[in-house]
């Protein structure tokens, strides 16, 4: 097997036991690794610790069983194998941020790191984003005509493309564009996380905001510093990069986010959402 097929193999494995007792030593035996070489190789292609990737895999499907079920918190710690109703309530404040009990009040899973299986596809994509390390930027306020709206958290997965294609029916009539123009993708939450789902704009770069059609809303992004990270491929695998950005690279720095949105520019390296060589890059606001 090469390196990849063996992390797969752990991968299967691990997800068929989250509600087992099982540690790094028994996976490192399944896929016939010593357990020093099997942590090194895991790391080296998922980004993740595999002591780590078992506790937050565990984790994201207590979110679920919180979500979609009735049973205990109590209950659901002990089927993922935390020790006690408290060493899960800790381990879950670490990863979220927030108490289990606040999932059944109606918190929005859209903000949330969540971490899902890994793929071949997600190793694939974010070998992509590791090997290019993200830029801490300065920049200008920016001036950005479009469209809102909002998509919920159980929308259909076409509900964006709709909208961009909406949007770009129309952005023929926005004055004053900058040239080359440049267009923009900003995502932002509320703080009511009840909301179930989150913001989103689509719109172009302008000199000056005159005569707005009714149609378009205007939206300034602020001056100041931002990681730009490069997202390289298809546009529907950007949620990798996300992933990637969120549950693995900023929880390893001393980045704070310090503004509730983010925003993905399509510039002249842009060549369409479905070619392979198209690059995209993605913003998020620091300190």
């Amino acid at each position: 097997m090469t390196n990849k097929e063996v992390v797969l193999k752990a991968i299967n494995f691990i997800e068929s036991n989250l509600k087992e007792e099982i540690d790094v030593f028994k996976v490192s035996r399944e896929v016939c690794y010593s357990l020093y070489h099997f942590i090194r190789l895991f790391q080296s292609i998922t980004g993740f610790s595999p002591k780590n990737y078992i506790q937050q895999r565990r984790l994201t499907e207590a979110v679920h069983e919180l979500r979609s079920t009735d049973k205990k918190i109590a209950d659901i710690a002990y089927d993922f194998q935390f020790g006690s109703h408290e060493s899960f309530t800790r381990a879950f404040r670490k990863q979220f941020q927030i108490n289990p009990s606040e999932i059944r009040n109606g918190y929005s899973l859209t903000s949330m790191s969540l971490v899902s299986p890994i793929t071949e596809d997600y190793i694939f994509q974010s070998d992509k984003v590791r090997n290019q390390a993200p830029e801490l930027v300065e920049l200008p306020e920016k001036i950005l005509v479009g469209i809102s709206f909002f998509i919920s958290d159980d929308a259909e997965i076409t509900s964006l493309s709709k909208e961009w294609s909406r949007f770009i029916n129309e952005a023929g009539t926005i004055k004053n564009k900058t040239i080359p123009e440049c267009y923009y993708q900003v995502q932002y939450w509320s703080d009511n996380q009840e909301l179930g789902g989150l913001y989103f704009f689509t719109g172009t770069e302008v000199t000056e905001a005159t005569d707005v059609n009714p149609l378009f809303v205007v939206k300034i992004i602020p001056r100041g510093k931002y990681l730009r990270f490069i997202h390289k491929g298809l546009s529907n695998k950007v949620g990798y990069t996300y992933n990637y950005i969120y549950t693995q690279f900023l929880p390893e720095t001393d980045y704070k986010l310090n503004k509730p949105f983010n925003f993905e520019f399509y510039g002249e390296k842009y060549q369409g959402a479905c070619n392979e060589q198209s690059e995209s890059e993605i913003y998020i606001p620091v300190e």
